[in-house]
């Protein structure tokens, strides 16, 4: 069980058909990009830090770990978190998804 503090939302990508281009054998880039429905979720941050720098611009630096009901289907290679009370937080790539069985969830390294 999860305590919801936030929802996620998955990337989902059209591919142009066919996918991969026949002349030069890389593959083509996705047609059309959406977000899925809402999937409520607990997300706890692993890092966070707002006194990074780049090129003189102030930087926020935060890597979370993002848990969910465990379902046989999940798949996912980007997300967006969205806060219950602050809204979207951002888009994150997933860098590692680990299936927790004895608690029935989905840990989300983001």
């Amino acid at each position: 069980m999860i305590i919801q503090n936030g929802t996620i939302q998955v990337k989902l990508k059209t591919s142009a058909s066919p996918a991969i281009d026949p002349e030069t054998g890389y593959p083509r880039k996705a047609v059309e990009v959406c977000w899925s429905e809402p999937i409520p979720c607990q997300f706890v941050a692993r890092d966070y830090s707002n006194l990074t720098r780049v090129q003189g611009e102030a930087v926020r630096l935060a890597k979370y770990d993002i848990f969910i009901e465990e379902c046989p289907c999940f798949s996912a290679d980007q997300v967006r978190l969205e806060d219950l009370i602050r809204g979207v937080i951002g888009e994150f790539s997933v860098i590692e998804a680990e299936p927790l069985p004895a608690v029935g969830q989905i840990r989300l390294r983001v």
